[in-house]
Formats: C-alpha cells, structure tokens, sequence
C-alpha cells in the first residue's frame, strides 16, 4: 500500500490513524513478533488496514506468521520473489505480491511455476510496470538458467514442501526421520550471508550440493582466543611457525590436518558456484528463445 501511493510506512499509518511506532517494527509474526506494550497497538493496526481495503480482520491476520522468527530472513533482506507470478499479475492487471512463504529461510522456489526466486528491484520509490518489466525479462533468464542443467534430488524438494507447509499452516509438531532432519537443517541456515542466497540453497538440492555446505561450516569456524601475556604464557616454549600460521587463520589447537578438510568443503563450495557464474553467458544464449512479456506485449494488453 505504502510503494502504491509513493510513501513511507509510516506515513501511511499516521494517515491510517495507526500508532507510527509500529513502523519501525518487524511486524511479519504479528502480535506474536512484538513485545508485549505493542500488541494492543498491532490489534489496532489490523482493524484499520481492514477497514482501509475493505476486508475482514482475518484476512489481514492470515498474512502473519505465527512461528519462531529464527526461520524468516531478516527483515532488510525479504526481496525475494517469483519473477513468472510479477510477470503474471502485470499482465492481468493484479497486486504484485510477496508470498509470506517466500520471506523463511528454507524458501527459494516458486512452486507453482518450478522457477528459483529472484532478489526483486529496490529503486526509489515505486517501480513503475515499464521499469519492471524491464527487469523482469532479465530476470526470467537468470532464473531458467539456474533451473537448467540442475539435477534436484526429489526427496530433498519433497521434504521442502513439506516443512514449508507446516510452517505456513502454524504448526508446530515434530516431523519424523529425515523430514525433521531437514527442517532442523534448513529452517535456520545462512546462506543469505553468500553473495548468491538462491544459487547456494538450489545447489543444496541437487545432487551437486555436497560442496555447499563446506559455506555453513565456514561461517561456524570461530576464531581462536587470543592468549593472554602472563607468566606462565611467557615461560613456555615458542611455538612453531606452522602452528602460529595455524592460529592466525582461527584454528586454533586443532589439528592442522582437520582445517585442510574444512578448507576443502569451502572450496568445492567456490568452484561450484564459479562454474555456475562462467555458464551463466552460455545459458542465456541457449534460453535466449524463451518468450518473455517484454514491452511490446505490454503495449498491446494497454490497447
């Protein structure tokens, strides 16, 4: 509604008679997400969003996700959307929404066309529909050519549909074997720290995903703490200039032969998203047939 009449949130909700304040939250989990002083105020807030699009309280409700927030991205990086269902309601003359499945962790697919999210444009202000479709186009292609060529491995999409639709639907219960495994896996990983969140969790479903995973283990090496200048540090022996090489990359004492087999996941991990980066010209000449909803089909659905 705010991007709709090019303005801020919190202008909009002065203008909604909405306590401001609020703007400034993370408001996706609802009451659920706030502390306690705020939630009166979100009551409040849902009753006037109703009012303001003309439905009922519940249908503003549904839009929350009443889960553990460690399983939504975090709030500046929910920019993730299908560019087929943009492309759609253009056409059709409908919202161009974010589904709130699309803001967890877990999520990268779209799953009604079968097509990897795209990080959507951020410009100032409203995009108008020429700017977006402009980017659309460009985006349809990085999205077929990510698609093309992976090999997913069908449990690992069929346990993520799974785990996805219980988080939607609220639900809380324990999954069995495997099932649980990967939500315990998924439902909180980092890959949004990776320059490419969507390349990284596509390749984890594929059967070229092993690598990958050498990135989470990077990111949960800590750093060795620093020795402390005191008598007894002085009176030991010097240590090697291989173990000191050793600390200084955050090993610490572990054994030198440990950090070369982590340092070999993370690698794996690299060279599997290069190849992907150096195919990516090769792709978009290959899916340069795809039909996309350019400009001029935009001329005509205006007339």
């Amino acid at each position: 509604m705010a991007l709709a009449h090019d303005t801020t949130r919190g202008v909009l909700f002065q203008h909604l008679g909405i306590d401001a304040s609020l703007a400034s939250l993370d408001l996706a989990r609802g009451t659920s997400g706030v502390a306690l002083e705020h939630q009166f105020a979100v009551d409040q807030m849902v009753g006037q969003l109703a009012w303001a699009v003309q439905v009922e309280p519940e249908q503003i409700e549904s839009t929350f996700l009443d889960i553990d927030g460690a399983v939504l991205l975090p709030r500046r990086l929910r920019q993730y959307g299908c560019a087929r269902c943009w492309q759609e309601a253009i056409r059709d003359g409908r919202p161009r929404i974010i589904r709130k499945e699309w803001i967890l962790r877990m999520s990268w697919r779209c799953r009604l066309h079968d097509l990897p999210l795209s990080k959507l444009p951020v410009p100032d202000g409203a995009p108008d529909d020429q700017y977006l479709l402009t980017w659309l186009s460009g985006a349809l292609v990085g999205a077929e050519s990510l698609r093309w060529g992976l090999d997913y491995r069908g449990a690992m999409i069929e346990r993520n549909e799974v785990c996805l639709d219980m988080l939607i639907r609220h639900s809380r219960r324990r999954l069995k074997g495997r099932k649980q495994d990967y939500l315990d896996r998924f439902r909180a990983n980092a890959f949004h720290f990776a320059r490419d969140r969507i390349a990284m969790l596509a390749l984890a479903h594929s059967h070229a995903g092993r690598g990958v995973w050498g990135f989470e283990r990077l990111l949960a090496l800590g750093l060795a703490e620093r020795p402390g200048r005191n008598l007894e540090s002085l009176k030991a022996p010097k240590p090697t200039k291989r173990l000191t090489a050793c600390w200084r990359v955050g090993q610490g004492r572990a054994p030198h032969r440990a950090f070369e087999a982590e340092l070999l996941d993370v690698l794996l991990a690299y060279a599997h998203l290069r190849e992907r980066r150096d195919g990516e010209t090769l792709a978009r000449a290959r899916f340069g047939h795809f039909r996309t909803f350019g400009s001029q089909d935009a001329s005509a659905v205006a007339m």
